[in-house]
């Protein structure tokens, strides 16, 4: 909603009394203002009048919400460790590569945060339900806010990943995506598009079947283990 701006001057000395007296009964000006406002509009503005205003206001503020959901990119995680699952959506992580990295750094004890869990080093998320993740991998390819959905098993080891890109779901096993995003993070003047061209190819001959097809297989021996300058 747009809001108006309304300046008002009033003389020092008298702005400062009035403040004061307010203070001590632990309101300001403008919650006064406010109040006086509200008071006004509730005597000069007929009901039948306010009824239609009020109507507009929620019209405006639902188109608002509709264009601002409309605007979201986001990720859809499932992350088990430890046998526990938790479930969220990320608006900051929008990409396989993004939580690739971030997993490295967790998994190395490199993040600033030092957090307990993987699904803590996210940040701020929105946590969903289980049926709720199910529904928006099932929405995935026809609602374009979606740009990667991610099953994070860290207790088998493996990825399931689908991003919007291809609209196919592929798994790894999580030692080879993350030398896949130390490979595509090794200089910190690549631009986004490369880094992902870097990620995306080093990630070719890495697929797997489904984690409850596999057996354990030896780790990777390709990894730079030297250390990773972080932005």
């Amino acid at each position: 909603m747009n809001h108006v701006e309304v300046t008002l001057y009033f003389s020092e000395l008298h702005l400062k009394a009035v403040q004061e007296e307010l203070a001590d009964d632990g309101m300001t000006l403008e919650d006064k203002l406010k109040e006086h406002f509200a008071f006004l509009y509730d005597q000069l503005v007929p009901p039948e009048k306010q009824l239609s205003i009020e109507a507009e206001i929620e019209r405006i503020e639902a188109q608002e919400n509709t264009e601002r959901e409309a605007r979201r990119r986001f990720g859809v995680f499932h992350i088990r460790e430890n046998g526990s699952d938790r479930y969220f959506t990320s608006e900051l992580f929008d990409s396989l590569l993004s939580t690739a990295y971030r997993y490295r750094l967790y998994d190395r004890g490199e993040l600033s945060a030092n957090p307990k869990a993987f699904a803590d080093a996210f940040g701020e998320v929105e946590h969903i339900s289980a049926a709720q993740y199910e529904e928006l991998c099932d929405r995935m390819p026809n609602d374009h806010r979606i740009k990667v959905a991610a099953d994070y098993d860290l207790d088998a080891g493996t990825v399931t990943t689908c991003q919007s890109s291809d609209n196919a779901w592929w798994s790894y096993r999580l030692k080879d995506l993350s030398v896949a995003a130390f490979k595509a993070h090794r200089s910190n003047y690549r631009g986004t598009d490369s880094r992902e061209k870097i990620f995306d190819t080093a990630l070719i001959g890495k697929e797997i079947d489904p984690p409850d097809k596999t057996e354990d297989e030896a780790p990777d021996e390709d990894e730079d283990e030297a250390p990773v300058m972080q932005m």
